[in-house]
């Protein structure tokens, strides 16, 4: 099971808060209450209103069935902010059966119901410091609830007037890159803020054919099964305001580009006050190496060239203004080449038997191709039915096609399919969507065939990055017992390969392929560190454009 842990989770964001209280009984269930740890306020202007910032809360239904009756009650405790922050109800997400006072927010609801929790199971707040609070002042808002029959675990979050404010520096590396070239990465922030940062995390999230070629103790990395790995360094000390900050020259970072590289990206991100991941590991240092950080002597120049103003919730706890916090930078890597080679099957049965075929293609590299970009899928399998059978099911990214390649709106029973690849195929990773068909007769010397290409209308051309034309095409027959049939021939792709085999939608999900596994070469990686890694793209999901710091499942394998 995936195993996701945004860094919100880790600065405050986030993680439902599970350990606060015990239910009364064994046997009730207990509903967990959800919001951050804490959050950093703007101090109050001399002249005009305080700048005020979103703060949810949400109730979760983790009880049996698909709802639990009864008048749930959460109160939102206001004693202890009193004249250090600000609290009321979002007027723009209004809320019934809520009541407010000087001193708490009390909000109640009839039942609660798996899937609502965007809906009826959360409140919004906003939050602003008070107008007299002095910079560095702190307080906590408490939250509870009850309901009859069960429990309800509280979650406190600290308010803090000012915070560290970290704006990132825009590195500017090439574009356009080749297999083995390192570049430097000269990583470096500014703290615009009022308070400083007692310790940063440095975030570089980079896709399958690139990674850092260094090596730290206080580094730690995450991989993306395939897709690529996060490495999370943390850097302990006091990050001052209107101080800027770079790596030590002792501690470069540098960026190496893989032969598995074809379109690729690199996210990187700095964090303040990150908390120690739950899961961190302690270990002997592997190199007696630490990445380490100076001041600068000039200022960081930063600029909102690069900026993304996606609605990502990044470092937004503990930063005053977490738009700042990254950047991105695409490459294109010169002369990449991956050699896709068509996978086909060869079942059997009698007249009258419905049998099944794993059809598609898969990647022997070396490069990983993405079009993450584009959304584009990296290829089309073009399948040819063999005379005598009849197509009974079909994979979801599969649709037919007339043998001469025109769209055929009725599905089942074509002579021919056109199917997605996806837009990510791993190295190395089989891609095939099952096929049911019932022979319906012998016919002899019917043969189909299987070829993987790029997407033309009417079938497919030969893939431009793909250097092996030979096998991109093989014989797809279905054995007749006690009929006549020809053996396959051609491509040594003819046969199954044992790794042959996924769901249906494995051509649209590397992770559904039960052969794409492999591993990204070369890390940063350390049990050293006690911060956990952290995705800034969301490239386990592949969404270039997902929530920042988003871990996914670490996938097997050795380096490419």
């Amino acid at each position: 099971m995936d195993k996701r842990i945004s860094l919100l989770a880790a600065t405050g964001l986030a993680a439902l808060s599970l350990g606060a209280a015990a239910p009364a009984l064994a046997a009730e269930p207990v509903f967990p209450l959800g919001g951050p740890s804490a959050l950093v306020l703007q101090p109050s202007p001399d002249t005009g209103a305080s700048k005020e910032r979103s703060l949810r809360y949400e109730l979760a239904y983790v009880g049996p069935g698909n709802s639990f009756p009864g008048e749930f009650t959460v109160t939102v405790d206001l004693a202890k902010v009193s004249g250090v922050a600000s609290v009321r109800l979002d007027p723009a997400k209004p809320r019934p059966n809520c009541t407010t006072s000087a001193t708490a927010i009390v909000c109640t609801q009839q039942g609660l119901s798996v899937g609502t929790g965007g809906n009826g199971n959360s409140f919004d707040l906003l939050v602003s410091a008070a107008k007299d609070a002095k910079n560095g002042a702190s307080g906590e808002i408490a939250v509870t609830g009850r309901v009859a029959g069960a429990g309800v675990t509280p979650v406190t979050t600290k308010l803090t007037v000012g915070g560290p404010d970290l704006h990132l520096g825009e590195l500017k590396p090439k574009a356009e890159v080749t297999a083995g070239e390192q570049q430097d990465l000269p990583l470096a922030f500014a703290n615009r803020g009022t308070l400083p940062a007692r310790s940063v995390a440095l975030e570089l999230d980079a896709s399958a054919g690139l990674e850092p070629a260094e090596t730290y103790d206080n580094c730690r990395r995450q991989d993306h099964g395939g897709m690529g790995a996060t490495t999370v360094c943390l850097v302990e000390g006091e990050f001052l305001p209107g101080e800027s900050y770079q790596l030590a020259p002792d501690s470069p970072l540098h960026l190496k580009t893989t032969e598995r590289a074809y379109q690729d990206r690199l996210r990187y991100g700095v964090v303040p006050d990150p908390a120690p991941a739950k899961d961190a590991t302690e270990g002997k240092p592997a190199t007696g190496k630490k990445l380490k950080l100076v001041k600068a002597s000039a200022a960081v120049p930063v600029t909102d060239s690069n900026l993304e103003a996606r609605d990502a919730r990044r470092a937004e706890d503990t930063d005053l203004n977490p738009r700042d916090n990254e950047r991105a930078f695409e490459f294109t890597a010169k002369g990449a080449r991956a050699d896709f080679e068509a996978v086909t099957a060869a079942p059997s049965g009698k007249v009258g038997d419905t049998v099944v075929a794993e059809l598609g293609f898969r990647n022997k590299g070396p490069a990983v191709i993405s079009h993450l970009r584009s959304s584009q899928s990296v290829a089309r399998t073009d399948i040819v039915m063999p005379a005598g059978v009849q197509v009974t099911d079909v994979p979801r990214n599969c649709r037919a096609a007339n043998a001469d390649g025109s769209d055929r709106a009725e599905q089942l029973g074509a002579p021919r399919y056109f199917c997605d690849g996806g837009i990510f195929a791993d190295v190395p990773g089989t891609y095939t969507g099952r096929f049911s068909m019932k022979i319906e007769k012998a016919v002899a010397d019917a043969k189909g065939s299987v070829t993987v290409g790029e997407p033309v209308a009417g079938g497919t051309k030969p893939l431009a990055f793909d250097p092996v034309a030979g096998n991109a095409k093989a014989a797809f027959v279905v054995e007749v017992k006690g009929g006549t049939s020809p053996s396959p021939s051609g491509s040594a792709s003819a046969s199954p390969s044992p790794s042959a085999s996924a769901s249906p939608s494995a051509s649209v999900s590397p992770s559904a392929s039960a052969s794409a596994t492999g591993g990204t070469g070369g890390n940063l990686a350390s049990t050293g560190s006690s911060v956990g890694p952290i995705a800034l793209g969301a490239l386990g999901a592949v969404a270039v454009g997902g929530a920042l710091y988003v871990g996914v499942r670490r996938r097997s394998g050795g380096h490419a």
